[in-house]
């Protein structure tokens, strides 16, 4: 049986898809089974999953997704830029998530 340190690793270093048949096996056995790391391990093989899903179907997507104009990604990143700078004043970090001297 995998640790539970085992299963994260797997999961955020290694890409689930080249695991032998075994080792899948038994990483969905533990996934499924441990009341400790489950749930967050499920959430994360759930993402992976997503993310093959877009990244396969993305050629496809690409003629139907809705193009954003210039002045609206100003705008969204200017928003998203003062959003930073307020969020690491409240929690006391700078824009790069080091603590602030107090």
């Amino acid at each position: 049986m995998l640790t539970c340190k085992q299963i994260s690793k797997i999961l955020s270093k290694e890409d689930y898809d080249k695991l032998s048949p075994l080792r899948k096996l038994w990483v969905k056995f533990h996934v499924k089974c441990c009341l400790f790391c489950g749930k967050f391990n499920r959430q994360v093989m759930e993402s992976h999953e997503m993310c093959r899903c877009y990244k396969d179907r993305e050629h496809t997507l690409e003629p139907s997704r809705p193009k954003l104009d210039e002045d609206k990604k100003a705008q969204l990143k200017a928003m998203l830029a003062e959003q930073s700078k307020l969020h690491a004043i409240d929690s006391g970090t700078d824009e790069t998530g080091s603590q602030t001297k107090s």
